[in-house]
């Protein structure tokens, strides 16, 4: 067997997200962390510092120049990744871009053209498609654990106090909730149930004009998809697969789940896995997590970190190979979702929903 060669990886930015996938890189086993780089230099010098052998730079062209790095992940604010995506592929190297891949599905197209020419590596950082829980949850539904699929559900939302200056809710800067949260279960139905007959949708605009929530239903034959999100509450952050013979549940935090269930009725479901954080919520799920429950099933697919090696081992095994894309999370994935997003916004932010037959095609 071929060994794979470890992939030296960049950083542009020095964020929370840059922060996780510093920490995650170590339980990759394929990639080690060489570079960071920031605009504020003394940033990207305090970032490295707490990294032994990452050397820091100020400018991405700076960091790519220097021959340390085969990759770059990038973990800017919504509204540079185009630009920066397009730096790293005019330079030929391989680039893992944080979801959302851009702030508008012109920009993605751009980068998916781009790539194509030059035959460069490029992927979104959607990484709760690669893990263990929801690879596995995807492969139990496929095999037929929960039967023929009639539903899905998947909220996802959290409290964010309005703030104009804040990048949840500016538009300049690629902020809303369905390119910052809504993207999880926008991708993820299509993960299990694939591409939409239909979209209807409705969506909510923050003072600032950028959606501050929005509600989505898709149509998969005979299977229906709906999804919620938002900064204007507190949701429950579970994705519920109903099938003819059991329900699966993800979550919550089902963006970051760590394990799934499979219950034999809806009711059961709710009973034991119920979604949200209240302390009512919390006492159940731990009270029922340890009882024997007839009919369930529970598989545990617990990781060190945070979730973020997975998707770097995806990228950087692809990487190794001279691939272009990851199979289970390629440009056209990420760009039919995209499109949904794209079609919804393209809609007034009204009460009733919005009709967009094909969304995934305009």
């Amino acid at each position: 067997m071929t060994q794979m060669k470890t992939i030296r990886w960049g950083i542009s930015g020095t964020g929370a997200i840059a922060r996780r996938f510093a920490d995650d890189i170590r339980h990759a086993g394929n990639a080690t962390l060489t570079a960071v780089c920031a605009r504020d230099g003394q940033k990207a010098r305090d970032f490295a510092s707490g990294h032994a052998g990452v050397s820091a730079f100020d400018s991405l062209i700076s960091m790519i120049s220097a021959g340390l790095i085969d990759a770059v992940y990038i973990a800017t604010p919504n509204a540079v990744h185009h630009a920066q995506a397009l730096d790293c592929i005019a330079a030929g190297i391989p680039v893992l871009v944080e979801k959302p891949l851009t702030a508008n599905l012109r920009q993605a197209l751009e980068i998916q053209t781009a790539a194509g020419r030059a035959g460069v590596f490029v992927m979104e950082a959607m990484w709760s498609r690669n893990l263990p829980a929801i690879r596995a949850a995807r492969k139990a539904v496929l095999g037929g654990a929960i039967g023929k699929v009639r539903r899905l559900e998947a909220d996802i939302a959290w409290k964010v106090e309005f703030d104009p200056e804040s990048r949840f809710f500016d538009k300049s800067r690629g902020g809303g909730a369905l390119h910052d949260i809504g993207i999880y279960p926008v991708s993820l139905a299509r993960f299990f149930l694939g591409e939409p007959d239909s979209v209807t949708a409705s969506w909510r605009a923050a003072p600032s004009g950028a959606d501050v929530s929005a509600a989505i239903t898709m149509r998969f034959g005979d299977a229906e998809a709906n999804l919620w999100c938002g900064f204007d509450r507190d949701g429950s952050n579970r994705l519920i697969i109903e099938g003819d013979k059991g329900v699966l549940v993800l979550g919550p935090l089902f963006i970051m789940a760590d394990g799934f269930a499979v219950y034999p009725s809806r009711r059961l479901a709710d009973l034991a896995q119920p979604g949200g954080n209240s302390l009512a919520a919390r006492i159940r799920r731990r009270l029922f997590r340890s009882l024997p429950l007839a009919g369930t099933s529970r598989h545990r697919h617990r990781f060190e970190g945070s979730g973020l090696q997975f998707e770097i081992e995806a990228a950087s095994d692809a990487i190794s190979q001279g691939l272009r894309q990851v199979p289970d999370n390629s440009l056209a994935d990420t760009i039919a979702a995209l499109r949904i997003i794209d079609a919804i916004l393209a809609s007034p932010p009204v009460a009733d929903r919005v009709a967009l037959k094909n969304a995934s095609e305009a």
